[in-house]
């Protein structure tokens, strides 16, 4: 009997992770509100020349970083719904061995290549648009030439998204 390891799989916290850039606003909004604090507080050392005018331009880069993260709670919740909703109704599945392996250079500016029983795959570490599986071999990737997998998958604009993604044992 063939035992399967999963690799990745959308449906378990792995999709859920991608979300973590919705920290970079956050951590900008709270950079901003300890740059307020320390204007406020700046009333014997004189560090800020003309506080009035640093505490506007603190609330501006404030708002702005409210509107960014509000963007990408719509743009990535909306794409994570359409892909959860693919993920539990158009899901294809392929089984077999990794053929015509490309792999990823270290430093990026390429994708990883490769086919599985006939269905052709493209992913890059560095692109983080999509919630499907793309962890290079260059950075510890699962798939390399001749390994044995199952793929579940999602067709997105003339491409094969990987959403789960187990390597034989």
């Amino acid at each position: 009997m063939n035992s399967f390891e999963t690799i990745y799989d959308f449906a378990s916290s792995d999709g859920f992770k991608k979300l973590q850039i919705l920290f970079v606003p956050i951590g900008f909004f709270l950079f901003s509100r300890f740059l307020l604090f320390l204007i406020e507080n700046d009333k014997d050392e004189n560090l800020f020349k003309n506080p009035e005018q640093q505490k506007f331009k603190v609330y501006i880069f404030q708002y702005i970083s409210v509107f960014i993260f509000i963007l990408f709670v719509i743009m990535f919740g909306s794409k994570y719904y359409k892909t959860y909703n693919l993920y539990n109704n158009s899901l294809f599945e392929t089984e077999g061995f990794v053929t015509n392996f490309h792999a990823m250079p270290e430093g990026g500016h390429d994708s990883e290549r490769f086919t599985v029983n006939g269905v052709q795959f493209q992913f890059s570490d560095f692109d983080i648009s999509g919630f499907g599986y793309n962890n290079a071999k260059s950075h510890g990737g699962a798939i390399d030439q001749n390994k044995y997998v199952k793929i579940g998958y999602i067709k997105i604009e003339n491409s094969n998204q990987i959403l789960k993604l187990e390597v034989r044992k």
